[in-house]
């Protein structure tokens, strides 16, 4: 009778500690609702260095870690290969994704995404598009962005100057805005424009290549650059032919701010990709609290100049990352 007793009192004891940890474990779960389960949110941008989409990541990253998510950044190769972005997003849509965020390479990738009817969230980066078009495209207004550096050069020189626009990367809707708006601005206040562009033994040649043929083969006074491989590839073949010209440009290069400093480029159009890096991943991930909070989907951009470049708002936009 005695170990009877004992038995019972033993498997009592194994319920009530039982009882203890399930009780323990559903209190856990229920004080920690969140899911365990992070969405999946894929960058897809342009050309091989990734360095050029940090200040963007970093945006989209502070994004995705208050929601929990986890962002992937993949790039492609060359700037223009529209094969191959379309393959990484078909890559990452097998793979899982939750949400695409897209550094369109051409118009043609809205198109392919468009034909596609995914349900998953697609915001295009760094790209401009209607409201009619129903497509979440965040940027700066490149139009006006362009528009604004086209000032700079009309204030800034003579009305008989030279300028070369050094046309690369056309295909990029962004590019595409933002030179037109600089030639709406400097119409009919310049001596002169030039187009440079690749001619037809140049179409694979190294960018820096054809831009330095170009330089030597056509005097101007000022050349204009649309984007950040551009700008660098222009900077680096005026260092190789040990050239100086006024150089006006739209990057967010480290070699462009560095340039700026140095006085090799007289004026930046400088954009908040960090900003639009944190609105893309807002309207990938929170699509109804990103339109409460940001509904006309515009981040900022700034006009700098070496003797402007150290204002307190220049200075954020310039260098985000330092304190």
């Amino acid at each position: 009778m005695k170990y009877l007793k004992g038995g019972r009192g033993l498997i009592a004891m194994v319920v009530l500690i039982v009882i203890f940890l399930v009780t323990a474990i559903s209190q856990n779960i229920w004080s920690n609702p969140k899911s365990t389960v992070r969405k999946k949110v894929s960058f897809i941008a342009y050309g091989d260095d990734s360095e050029r989409w940090e200040n963007m990541r970093e945006g989209a990253g502070l994004v995705c870690e208050e929601k929990e998510a986890d962002l992937v950044l993949m790039t492609t190769l060359l700037e223009d290969d529209v094969n191959e972005q379309k393959e990484i997003i078909e890559r990452e849509i097998e793979d899982g994704a939750d949400a695409l965020i897209i550094a369109p390479c051409s118009n043609e990738i809205k198109e392919y995404i468009d034909s596609k009817k995914l349900r998953i969230p697609v915001v295009f980066a760094e790209s401009d598009g209607s409201p009619e078009s129903g497509r979440r495209c965040i940027s700066v207004d490149d139009y006006e962005l362009g528009y604004s550096l086209g000032n700079e050069i009309a204030e800034h020189e003579s009305d008989i100057v030279t300028v070369a626009i050094i046309s690369e990367n056309a295909d990029i809707d962004s590019v595409a805005f933002r030179e037109k708006g600089l030639r709406d601005a400097i119409e009919g206040k310049i001596g002169k424009l030039i187009n440079w562009s690749r001619n037809e033994n140049e179409e694979t040649v190294n960018k820096r290549v054809f831009i330095q043929r170009a330089l030597v083969s056509e005097a101007t006074d000022v050349i204009v650059t649309f984007d950040n491989s551009t700008t660098d590839a222009l900077l680096d073949a005026l260092e190789n032919l040990n050239q100086k010209s006024k150089v006006y440009s739209i990057s967010t290069s480290n070699k462009a701010v560095y340039n700026l400093y140095n006085k090799e480029i007289i004026a930046l159009g400088y954009s908040d990709e960090f900003s639009i890096g944190y609105l893309s991943a807002m309207y990938a991930l929170s699509p109804s609290e990103a339109e409460k909070k940001y509904p006309d989907k515009e981040a900022e951009y700034r006009i700098v100049r070496k003797e402007n470049m150290y204002d307190e708002d220049n200075q954020t936009l310039l260098f985000p990352f330092v304190n």
